[in-house]
């Protein structure tokens, strides 16, 4: 007997495929998108200011300058001038002096003495200005000399154009309180006094000290 033949299997039946669920789209409203981009740009633009209102430095500001200009302070003029009106020179040195220079020369051995008198104009004043210049053998003398007529009340020596009469038509000047002033120059000896013309005149007055130490530099031929 032939063999009996398998039953064939059944085939599966493919399962059911599940149906797709189905997707919900949801469209945002034009203007709500509006109202997002909206306040995007101000939260922006707030932290824009945040990061530069306290973080940079406000320029600094530019100092005043001041354009006014101070008022010039005006000085006076100072002007000092001399003219001569005699000078001369012999070796008769005692008799050409008087006070306690005069004594010294006395006793001491004398070279010459030389001198001179000026006009002088101070800061426009009128003044006049007389110039001594004793010459010693040796220094050591001149320097011994000079300290008896630097003494106050020492004496000097005598103006030539008023012995002389050599002022002409400038008032005879009279040397008392004088300014005075001195100059050693090796083995001479340089004595100035000056006044104004017409007095009075004192020995601090600062024109008369500046004439006379002007005149120390004075030639006196």
């Amino acid at each position: 007997l032939p063999s009996p033949q398998p039953f064939p299997r059944p085939r599966p039946k493919p399962e059911p495929t599940p149906a797709a669920t189905p997707r919900t789209v949801r469209w945002v409203p034009l203007g709500a998108i509006g109202a997002i981009g909206a306040l995007v740009l101000l939260a922006v633009a707030a932290i824009v200011v945040a990061t530069t209102g306290d973080g940079t430095a406000a320029a600094p500001a530019s100092p005043v300058v001041s354009t006014s200009k101070a008022a010039p302070v005006t000085t006076p003029v100072r002007s000092l001038q001399f003219a001569l009106r005699a000078a001369g020179g012999d070796q008769g040195c005692a008799s050409h002096a008087f006070g306690d220079a005069q004594a010294s020369l006395q006793q001491t051995s004398c070279s010459g003495v030389t001198r001179a008198s000026y006009a002088a104009t101070v800061d426009g004043r009128a003044g006049a200005v007389t110039v001594g210049i004793v010459a010693f053998p040796d220094a050591s003398q001149a320097a011994a000399f000079k300290a008896v007529a630097d003494t106050p009340g020492g004496g000097g020596v005598l103006d030539l154009a008023t012995e002389t009469g050599q002022w002409g038509a400038t008032p005879v000047p009279r040397f008392e309180n004088a300014a005075y002033a001195s100059k050693l120059d090796g083995s001479s000896v340089r004595l100035v006094q000056a006044v104004w013309v017409p007095g009075p005149s004192t020995p601090d007055d600062p024109g008369l000290v500046r004439a006379a130490k002007a005149a120390l530099d004075l030639p006196a031929r």
